[in-house]
């Protein structure tokens, strides 16, 4: 059948139906008049007798508990998800980690001294009465357990297998230059064994004011495989979630300050070796409306594609490695932390005194 529009007017009847703006600029519309067709420029590629409806669409975009920022993220979230909690009853839980050999999870409640497993197929177990107050939990490439004990201030490991797990530690560190450490938050592991780790002070009573502190900053370590401890930064207020790329080329930090939350990152060497510091992202404190969102940039974990999965006000931020922000699970209560399965189908998020899930592409 022949389109009954003129040629003339297709231009004028496309452009109606693309967004104006920064985004119309990527977008032209020609129409090539013939007997059968008519034919639009998007992005140089010509779409027929149609326009491309993701091109027209309009962002941020709200689906179920998912704002949505750029069609990207619909590559790996599954806006259908629903959140789920898994249990409850728990002061304060942190630190996920996902045990790969057993095919369970590990995290920790803070204030109960205890660390917690759960499987879909088990449940919820103790998997330690006594962790040392341990706060981010990692499991290094010999499969052991390292516990980041914030109330202990040390970092230790675990000497028992995971399989047999006891309250029995070897401290990797627990001193800078003859000075304790604050309180040691969270970890990530480089792939040539080292350990990265943040001090802020959150396991002191009196925090920055506590009596007990003996340094008189919060740093970022990285702690070699021969135990040589070295200072990576030592000018953030309150270093928390770091995790690593999946290349070990850039190291994330987040800053859980109050009144200048922000993102950063660290380039690396090949030797785990900071190379440069930037600002990777800083979010606003007051949602729109007016109301501030409860949370703060934590823990985070970054995905095997490089986008960074990061607790934040809100909830969950989900950025990509250039920087820019693509969703944000909006999530009730304060969110601290985010661990992967295995398959990274699943991501398990310790909030307050819940853990939860939510299911991925």
């Amino acid at each position: 059948m022949k389109n009954n529009i003129s040629p003339v007017l297709i231009p004028v009847l496309a452009s109606l139906l693309l967004p104006t703006g920064a985004f119309a600029d990527s977008i032209s519309v020609n129409s090539v008049a013939n007997s059968n067709s008519t034919n639009i420029l998007v992005n140089n590629t010509l779409v027929n007798n149609t326009v491309n409806k993701s091109a027209i669409a309009q962002w941020p975009q709200q689906q179920g508990i998912f704002t949505i920022y750029s069609e990207k993220a619909l590559q790996l979230l599954n806006t259908k998800a629903k959140l789920k909690t898994l249990a409850s009853g728990f002061e304060w839980v942190e630190g996920p980690v996902w045990v790969k050999d057993g095919d369970y999870l590990l995290f920790s409640d803070i204030p109960t001294n205890k660390v917690y497993r759960y499987d879909d197929k088990n449940g919820l177990q103790t998997y330690l009465s006594n962790s040392g107050f341990s706060n981010g939990l990692k499991i290094n490439q010999d499969n052991e357990l390292l516990l980041i004990q914030s109330r202990s201030r040390k970092v230790a490991k675990m000497n028992t297998s995971l399989m047999k797990p006891s309250a029995d530690y070897t401290v990797l560190a627990s001193h800078y230059q003859g000075k304790k450490l604050n309180s040691p938050n969270d970890s990530t592991l480089h792939a040539n064994g080292s350990v990265f780790f943040t001090d802020p002070p959150y396991g002191l009573p009196k925090q920055l004011d506590d009596p007990a502190k003996e340094l008189d900053f919060q740093g970022v370590y990285r702690l070699s495989t021969a135990g040589d401890l070295t200072l990576i930064d030592k000018t953030l207020t309150f270093p928390n979630g770091i995790a690593l790329s999946p290349d070990n080329k850039w190291l994330y930090v987040a800053v859980s300050d109050e009144e200048n939350p922000a993102w950063y990152r660290y380039k690396l060497d090949t030797q785990g070796d900071v190379l440069s510091k930037e600002l990777f992202y800083k979010p606003s404190k007051i949602e729109e409306g007016g109301e501030a969102e409860i949370g703060a940039p934590d823990g985070l974990k970054v995905h095997s594609s490089g986008w960074i999965f990061a607790t934040g006000p809100g909830g969950v931020w989900v950025f990509d490695a250039d920087k820019t922000l693509l969703a944000k699970i909006n999530m009730p209560g304060f969110t601290a932390n985010i661990a992967f399965d295995k398959a990274e189908k699943t991501i398990y998020l310790t909030a307050h005194k819940e853990l939860r899930s939510l299911t991925l592409k």
